[in-house]
């Protein structure tokens, strides 16, 4: 990948806009001007003599999605385990046997092919849930990859699990933000990936980090005697099957949630149902996230649908059960705002993207609705959650510039990449003695030891 071509002024002419601003409410014919970086003006009839014009008159003009919670490390190991069915499994295989043989290059090209394919799937921001920090040169590849990439991210390094490492973890955050944050205005912000620890959550106040937990009801009672350093500058992921003691000391302390819908299910998380009602049910408002793309796939509109179903069925069950206290159906709408600005608001970047507002930046998805697939959709909002797929998104802008356009990634060598994602899986899995079986139905390498592997290189 190399820099995209910035177009100074953009003028998206006729759209159905979405904005995800209250203030400026959803509009049918209008105009978008995009001014470098920024969004200039929304409105109907904008008169822009010297703007790049785009016919947006048989689309949706909408945010770009905010993935509240990836492992874009993982991203060369897409559907290696399509019928897990227990968090134990997938941690074995991934932490335990593969991780520790992870090369900075193996790190590049995994969050690589995760930016990449969100980005053509619509993806502006991602939170990268980046749990296999095992050096200071891992964590730069990843930083180097998002940065190629051109997308927005929250990058929150976490120690591994297992496995030899450098121990950098967490003081050579402070190295990152000096070299490499100094700026407060760029795509990339840097957290920080921990358990419930207080010494922990001191250095990352001190640094001025956002803080992500990944957090079960079986864990409540880890954050005994800790409710007081409860705050908004941490992400609570996940959340399934809390008490209700923690929600109510995440509501007073307005901690963020985000929740994961395939993945709870997937990989039997406690209950195995996200989230999303307790959140809602507590006054939150939870960003959505798609985890990781070992089983299934990365795309948000899919995320969004699975969300939809599984609201509506465990709403009905509860109301079908006699349950006076049963919530109402999900909404198309509601879906969307935590798809996009709720999710900015859980990394803490609503204030530069997450809505289509003048004076934020220019992140944002155009969703041609005159293909064989949406052709005579009758709402936009529903034909987002219930019809649309990346094939339908022809434009990705962030920051102003085309990520995708007229339906093809920019820059993209293809075959480049290919190569790279290719070679990086030859290393990883002959590294633990898998022969690879495109037809088996689960991954079984040969050999299940606990490899120290990482050997500074």
């Amino acid at each position: 990948m190399t820099a995209s071509t910035q177009r100074p002024r953009t003028l998206f002419k006729g759209a159905t806009i979405l904005s995800m601003d209250p203030a400026i409410g959803d509009i049918v014919n209008a105009d978008l001007l995009v001014d470098g970086d920024r969004i200039a003006a929304i409105g109907a009839g904008l008169d822009v003599a010297d703007a790049d014009t785009i016919d947006a008159s048989r689309a949706i003009l909408m945010p770009g999605f905010v993935d509240a919670h990836r492992h874009a490390w993982q991203g060369t190991l897409r559907q290696l385990m399509p019928n897990v069915d227990t968090l134990d499994a997938y941690v074995q295989d991934t932490h335990l046997t593969l991780a520790p043989h992870y090369r900075p290059e193996d790190h590049y090209v995994g969050n690589l092919l995760t930016a990449l394919g969100s980005l053509d799937a619509g993806t502006t921001t991602i939170v990268d849930a980046s749990h296999n920090a095992r050096s200071p040169e891992h964590t730069d590849a990843c930083l180097d990859a998002l940065q190629d990439a051109g997308i927005r991210a929250l990058h929150m390094p976490g120690k591994p699990l297992v496995g030899a490492w450098a121990e950098h973890w967490p003081h050579d955050l402070k190295r990152l933000k000096s070299a490499r944050f100094a700026s407060s205005d760029q795509l990339l912000t840097l957290g920080l990936f921990c358990t419930p620890d207080p010494d922990i959550w001191a250095f990352a106040r001190e640094t001025d980090l956002r803080m992500l937990i990944e957090f079960l009801g079986p864990m409540a009672s880890m954050l005994d005697g800790l409710e007081d350093q409860l705050g908004p500058d941490q992400i609570f992921n996940h959340c399934t099957s809390l008490p209700e003691a923690t929600w109510r000391a995440f509501a007073e302390r307005d901690v963020r949630v985000t929740v994961d819908p395939r993945s709870d299910a997937q990989y039997a998380l406690a209950d195995g149902v996200f989230a999303w009602q307790q959140a809602v049910d507590h006054g939150m408002r939870p960003g959505i996230g798609t985890d990781l793309e070992t089983a299934y796939g990365g795309d948000m509109p899919t995320e969004l649908r699975v969300a939809f179903a599984l609201q509506r069925a465990t709403a009905q069950s509860r109301r079908y059960a006699g349950d006076e206290a049963a919530p109402a159906p999900v909404r198309v709408e509601d879906l969307l705002r935590a798809a996009a600005i709720d999710g900015a608001r859980c990394a803490g970047l609503d204030h530069r993207t997450g809505s289509l507002t003048p004076g934020k930046q220019a992140d944002l998805i155009l969703v041609r609705t005159d293909g064989i697939s949406l052709l005579g959709t009758n709402n936009a909002a529903g034909a987002i959650v219930h019809g649309a797929d990346r094939s339908n998104i022809s434009d990705v802008m962030v920051a102003g510039r085309f990520r995708k356009r007229d339906g093809q990634m920019v820059d993209l060598n293809l075959e480049g990449l290919r190569r790279r994602v290719e070679a990086s899986q030859d290393h990883l899995l002959s590294s633990v003695g898998h022969v690879r079986n495109p037809l088996a139905s689960s991954f079984g390498p040969l050999s299940r030891e606990k490899q120290p592997a990482w050997t500074g290189r």
